[in-house]
Protein backbone atom coordinates (compact mmCIF):
# COMPACT_ATOMS: atom_id res chain seq x y z
CA UNK A 1 0.00 0.00 0.00
CA UNK A 2 3.00 2.84 0.78
CA UNK A 3 4.20 1.94 -2.60
CA UNK A 4 1.39 2.13 -4.60
CA UNK A 5 0.76 5.40 -2.08
CA UNK A 6 3.82 6.93 -3.05
CA UNK A 7 4.10 5.53 -7.00
CA UNK A 8 0.70 7.93 -7.10
CA UNK A 9 2.54 10.74 -5.28
CA UNK A 10 5.43 10.86 -7.86
CA UNK A 11 3.10 10.66 -10.74
CA UNK A 12 1.06 13.29 -9.19
CA UNK A 13 4.26 15.73 -8.74
CA UNK A 14 5.36 14.71 -12.38
CA UNK A 15 2.13 15.65 -13.86
CA UNK A 16 2.26 18.65 -11.26
CA UNK A 17 5.62 20.22 -12.74
CA UNK A 18 5.04 19.30 -16.43
CA UNK A 19 2.12 21.09 -16.39
CA UNK A 20 3.48 23.91 -14.73
CA UNK A 21 6.44 23.72 -17.30
CA UNK A 22 4.56 23.43 -20.43
CA UNK A 23 2.22 26.40 -19.03
CA UNK A 24 5.41 28.88 -18.76
CA UNK A 25 6.30 27.72 -22.28
CA UNK A 26 3.12 28.68 -23.71
CA UNK A 27 2.42 31.70 -21.43
CA UNK A 28 6.36 32.47 -22.31
CA UNK A 29 5.26 31.96 -26.27
CA UNK A 30 1.97 33.80 -26.46
CA UNK A 31 4.32 36.50 -24.44
CA UNK A 32 6.12 36.84 -27.28
CA UNK A 33 4.08 36.27 -30.13
CA UNK A 34 1.81 38.91 -28.65
CA UNK A 35 4.44 42.01 -27.93
CA UNK A 36 4.12 44.36 -30.65
CA UNK A 37 6.13 47.84 -31.16
CA UNK A 38 4.52 50.59 -31.97
CA UNK A 39 6.27 53.59 -33.26
CA UNK A 40 4.72 57.47 -33.71
CA UNK A 41 5.75 59.78 -36.79
CA UNK A 42 4.80 63.53 -35.47
CA UNK A 43 5.86 67.01 -36.09
CA UNK A 44 4.87 70.76 -37.13
CA UNK A 45 4.43 71.55 -41.21
CA UNK A 46 5.06 75.57 -42.33
CA UNK A 47 5.48 76.55 -45.53
CA UNK A 48 7.14 80.29 -45.96
CA UNK A 49 8.27 80.43 -49.70
CA UNK A 50 8.76 78.66 -53.11
CA UNK A 51 11.05 76.12 -51.30
CA UNK A 52 7.82 74.72 -50.02
CA UNK A 53 6.84 72.78 -46.76
CA UNK A 54 9.45 71.75 -44.06
CA UNK A 55 9.46 69.73 -40.54
CA UNK A 56 10.06 72.07 -37.79
CA UNK A 57 12.89 71.08 -35.58
CA UNK A 58 14.16 74.30 -33.54
CA UNK A 59 14.16 74.83 -29.84
CA UNK A 60 10.12 74.12 -29.39
CA UNK A 61 9.30 71.56 -31.84
CA UNK A 62 11.00 68.22 -32.47
CA UNK A 63 9.90 65.89 -35.15
CA UNK A 64 9.83 61.91 -34.46
CA UNK A 65 10.78 60.25 -37.40
CA UNK A 66 10.60 62.24 -40.15
CA UNK A 67 12.59 61.26 -42.99
CA UNK A 68 11.74 63.86 -45.57
CA UNK A 69 8.88 65.68 -46.87
CA UNK A 70 8.07 67.04 -50.15
CA UNK A 71 5.54 67.87 -52.48
CA UNK A 72 4.18 65.16 -54.94
CA UNK A 73 1.41 65.97 -57.30
CA UNK A 74 -0.29 69.07 -55.01
CA UNK A 75 0.05 66.80 -52.01
CA UNK A 76 2.41 67.54 -49.13
CA UNK A 77 4.16 63.29 -48.52
CA UNK A 78 5.59 62.80 -45.47
CA UNK A 79 8.40 59.87 -45.68
CA UNK A 80 8.85 58.14 -42.40
CA UNK A 81 12.67 56.70 -41.31
CA UNK A 82 10.83 53.06 -40.56
CA UNK A 83 8.91 50.43 -43.07
CA UNK A 84 5.47 50.04 -41.00
CA UNK A 85 4.38 46.49 -40.60
CA UNK A 86 0.30 47.42 -39.67
CA UNK A 87 -1.03 51.78 -39.75
CA UNK A 88 -2.96 52.43 -37.00
CA UNK A 89 -3.92 55.80 -37.30
CA UNK A 90 -2.87 59.14 -38.86
CA UNK A 91 -3.94 62.47 -38.38
CA UNK A 92 -3.66 65.99 -39.86
CA UNK A 93 -5.06 69.10 -38.54
CA UNK A 94 -5.12 72.97 -39.31
CA UNK A 95 -4.29 75.58 -37.03
CA UNK A 96 -6.50 78.30 -36.13
CA UNK A 97 -5.27 80.71 -39.12
CA UNK A 98 -5.74 78.08 -41.73
CA UNK A 99 -8.85 77.07 -40.05
CA UNK A 100 -10.46 80.41 -39.84
CA UNK A 101 -9.69 80.69 -43.88
CA UNK A 102 -11.30 77.38 -45.12
CA UNK A 103 -8.85 75.27 -45.13
CA UNK A 104 -9.31 71.13 -44.22
CA UNK A 105 -6.54 68.60 -44.31
CA UNK A 106 -7.09 64.61 -45.14
CA UNK A 107 -4.52 62.33 -45.60
CA UNK A 108 -3.58 59.04 -47.69
CA UNK A 109 -1.38 56.61 -45.68
CA UNK A 110 0.74 53.90 -46.74
CA UNK A 111 3.39 52.19 -44.81
CA UNK A 112 6.36 54.04 -45.22
CA UNK A 113 4.82 57.57 -46.21
CA UNK A 114 1.33 59.96 -45.85
CA UNK A 115 0.50 62.25 -48.38
CA UNK A 116 -1.63 65.13 -47.05
CA UNK A 117 -4.25 66.73 -49.44
CA UNK A 118 -5.24 70.00 -48.26
CA UNK A 119 -8.44 71.36 -49.70
CA UNK A 120 -10.54 74.99 -49.32
CA UNK A 121 -14.01 76.15 -48.96
CA UNK A 122 -14.72 78.70 -51.87
CA UNK A 123 -18.16 79.99 -52.23
CA UNK A 124 -19.45 77.25 -50.48
CA UNK A 125 -17.83 74.54 -52.15
CA UNK A 126 -14.37 72.45 -51.31
CA UNK A 127 -11.98 72.12 -53.69
CA UNK A 128 -8.44 70.40 -53.61
CA UNK A 129 -6.05 73.12 -53.84
CA UNK A 130 -2.22 72.08 -54.70
CA UNK A 131 -0.18 72.73 -51.36
CA UNK A 132 2.68 74.29 -52.80
CA UNK A 133 0.53 77.29 -53.87
CA UNK A 134 0.17 78.13 -49.97
CA UNK A 135 2.35 80.99 -48.78
CA UNK A 136 2.49 81.69 -45.32
CA UNK A 137 4.95 82.01 -42.29
CA UNK A 138 2.19 82.34 -39.94
CA UNK A 139 0.17 79.17 -40.97
CA UNK A 140 0.82 75.26 -39.60
CA UNK A 141 -0.12 71.77 -40.43
CA UNK A 142 0.09 69.63 -37.49
CA UNK A 143 0.14 65.78 -37.74
CA UNK A 144 0.74 62.22 -35.90
CA UNK A 145 0.20 58.69 -37.00
CA UNK A 146 1.03 55.49 -34.71
CA UNK A 147 2.30 52.52 -36.74
CA UNK A 148 3.59 48.68 -35.89
CA UNK A 149 6.94 48.69 -36.78
CA UNK A 150 9.23 45.74 -38.70
CA UNK A 151 12.32 47.33 -39.01
CA UNK A 152 13.78 50.59 -38.41
CA UNK A 153 15.85 52.41 -41.12
CA UNK A 154 17.68 56.09 -40.95
CA UNK A 155 18.98 58.14 -38.67
CA UNK A 156 16.22 59.54 -36.51
CA UNK A 157 14.50 55.76 -35.40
Amino acid sequence: MKKLIAASLSIAILCVTLSIFGQMQITEFAYKKSVDKKIKVAGTLKIVDENGWFVINDENHKPINIAKVEIVKGFIRIYYTFNASTIHTFIATPDETLAANGVFLGARVTKNYASIAVSKLENGIVRLVDASSIRSDTVNIWFQGLFSVDEQIGENA
